[in-house]
C-alpha cells in the first residue's frame, strides 16, 4: 500500500516531550499544595490535553481546582516547552525521505497550536509539514475526526491514500472515523481502549516499510 498523505500526532509520536510536560505539571501541583508525581505516572495521563492530564492526576478534586491547575500548567509549560523535548530517533531522516518523495505531511495535535509551532521550529522540522493543526484551528480535538477531515481537504488528499500516525486511542479513533488508515507509534505514551490500529510501528523507520 502506498500513501500520499501522512498526518502525524506530535507528543509521543514525533517528539518526546515528557520531561518538559512533567516539569510543568509538578510545578503546578506544588503551587496548588499537592505532592509532585513521578514521570511515569504523568506519562500515563498524557495524550488528550491538559484537562485529561489533570483529571487523571487529581481524580478526587472539584472542577474549580482542575481549572486552576490547567491555567497554571499552561502558563508554566508555555515558558519552557522545549528545554528537554527531543525528536524521537529516526524522525528527522524519515521526514526527509518522505519529503523527497513529494509526500504531503501535516501535524494534527491536541496541543495548543502556538506551542506546536514553537516546538517544531525549535527542532528544525516545521519545514517538512504542509499544515500544522491544533484544537483551536477547527474548534475540535481528537478523537473527533474533524481536524483530520479538514486537514485532508486543505491538502487535497483523500482518506484512501492517507495514514494517521499517533500513540493514543484519540489518534487511532480519529483516523478510523475519518476513514484513514491508522498506525500506532508504539514508542510513545501508548494508551488504547478498544481501538485496533491497522499497523503497529515499533520504530519510526517502520513507516517506510508500509508505504
Amino acid at each position: 500500500m502506498s500513501f500520499n498523505g501522512y498526518i502525524f500526532d506530535l507528543d509521543g509520536t514525533l517528539v518526546d516531550s515528557l520531561g518538559d510536560i512533567a516539569a510543568a505539571t509538578n510545578k503546578t501541583l506544588k503551587e496548588l499544595g499537592f505532592e509532585e508525581r513521578p514521570k511515569e505516572e504523568i506519562r500515563r495521563c498524557i495524550g488528550s490535553g491538559a484537562k485529561e492530564l489533570f483529571r487523571g492526576l487529581l481524580k478526587n478534586e472539584d472542577e474549580d481546582t482542575l481549572m486552576r491547575a490547567i491555567d497554571i500548567f499552561k502558563s508554566r509549560y508555555a515558558k519552557n516547552p522545549i528545554d528537554n523535548t527531543r525528536l524521537f530517533e529516526g524522525v528527522f531522516e524519515v521526514l526527509e525521505l518522505l519529503k523527497e518523495k513529494n509526500k504531503k505531511m501535516a501535524v494534527v495535535s491536541n496541543k495548543p497550536l502556538e506551542l506546536s509551532i514553537i516546538i517544531l521550529k525549535a527542532l528544525n522540522v516545521d519545514k517538512y509539514f504542509d499544515d500544522i493543526v491544533g484544537p483551536e484551528t477547527y474548534n475540535e480535538r481528537k478523537p473527533s475526526p474533524i481536524p483530520i477531515i479538514k486537514t485532508l481537504e486543505k491538502l487535497n488528499l483523500t482518506p484512501d491514500v492517507s495514514i494517521v500516525v499517533g500513540d493514543t486511542h484519540a489518534d487511532i479513533e480519529s483516523a478510523k472515523r475519518s476513514n484513514c488508515k491508522a498506525a500506532l507509534a508504539a514508542w510513545g505514551y501508548v494508551k488504547l481502549k478498544d481501538q485496533k490500529p491497522d499497523f503497529v510501528l515499533n520504530r519510526f523507520e517502520d513507516l517506510l516499510i508500509i508505504d
